[in-house]
Formats: structure tokens, C-alpha cells, sequence
């Protein structure tokens, strides 16, 4: 599992000998025999692995898993990351603030082409340093889901990924 320092979200591609109701199975085992440590769903083939309820906090990761049949093997696809609302929040936040860049640079260039006073250009490094500030938070919040990455990992890993190998689709 790379952990790369620009990756938002972690993500694996593994491929099983196991077949995917094996698999399936033995992820609900760990389910229920987990509780106080993991907890996830299950549908059809794919799964979701969360943090237990009271152990969670705002920058809490889960782990998306996919499971599809690919040559007689299982393919697992495996992508870390924040709840989908702090997923959707991030990304609103990233594309309005981007938005209010492109209209404050292109009313300040068009003023500027006017040969009028362009001072609403100095709004846009601030609107830039928000951005920066929001790429920050989310890498700080990844660093404090750590911890709880790596639990889930090691949980999932000698139940789904003991008999996959990496998978590379060249």
C-alpha cells in the first residue's frame, strides 16, 4: 500500500486466489467477531469497513472495498478515505474557492484591459492561500486518520489479503 505524500486518498489493487464469496464470508466473520474494534457492510461485492462508532472522529478513514471475478482469480480493489460527506465538503469547498478565483481574475483582467483600477486582483492570493489552507487541513486530518488506516489494514489484511498478491494492469 503506497502512501504517497500528494495522494488525497490511499488506494490497492490486490489480486485473490480466493473466490469472492469466500472472501465475502470471511469479511463478515471478522465483522462479528470484531465488533468493538471494525465494523462494515456488505453488499452484493462490495464492501465497506468502518472505524467503530465511538471511536470515531471527523478526520476518520474507512476502506471501500471491491471485489470482482478477473481469470479464475478475485480482484480487490481497496481505496482509503474520509467519511463521503467530509469527502464532499472538501470538494465543494475546493471547487468554490477556485471558482471565486477565476471570477476575481477575470473582472480584475478585464478592468485591467479597461484601464480602470484593478484592486480587486489582491483578493486572489488570499483566495489561493485558502485553498492552500484547505490542501493543509486535509493533510493534517490524513495524518490523524493514520493511525485508524493502518488498524483497519492490519484487520482486514490476514482475513482478505492473505492469499493476494499485487495486481499491476499493464
Amino acid at each position: 500500500m503506497s502512501l504517497e505524500f500528494l495522494e488525497i486518498r490511499p488506494r490497492f489493487k490486490k489480486q485473490s486466489t480466493d473466490s469472492i464469496e469466500v472472501l465475502l464470508t470471511d469479511l463478515q466473520s471478522l465483522f462479528d467477531t470484531k465488533q468493538n474494534e471494525i465494523e462494515g457492510s456488505i453488499v452484493h461485492h462490495h464492501a465497506t469497513v468502518k472505524i467503530p462508532h465511538d471511536q470515531l472522529h471527523f478526520w476518520s478513514p474507512q476502506l471501500s472495498l471491491s471485489f470482482e471475478a478477473s481469470e479464475g482469480k478475485t480482484l480487490i480493489r481497496g481505496l482509503y478515505g474520509p467519511n463521503p460527506n467530509v469527502w464532499l465538503l472538501f470538494m465543494f469547498l475546493y471547487f468554490f474557492m477556485g471558482f471565486v478565483a477565476l471570477v476575481l481574475l477575470v473582472i480584475g483582467i478585464s478592468r485591467l484591459n479597461l484601464g480602470l483600477t484593478a484592486y480587486i486582483l489582491w483578493a486572489v492570493p488570499f483566495v489561493l492561500g485558502g485553498i492552500f489552507v484547505l490542501w493543509f487541513s486535509g493533510k493534517t486530518g490524513k495524518k490523524l486518520g493514520h493511525d485508524q488506516m493502518y488498524q483497519i489494514h492490519d484487520l482486514i489484511k490476514p482475513v482478505v489479503l492473505a492469499n493476494a498478491v499485487d495486481y499491476e494492469d499493464w
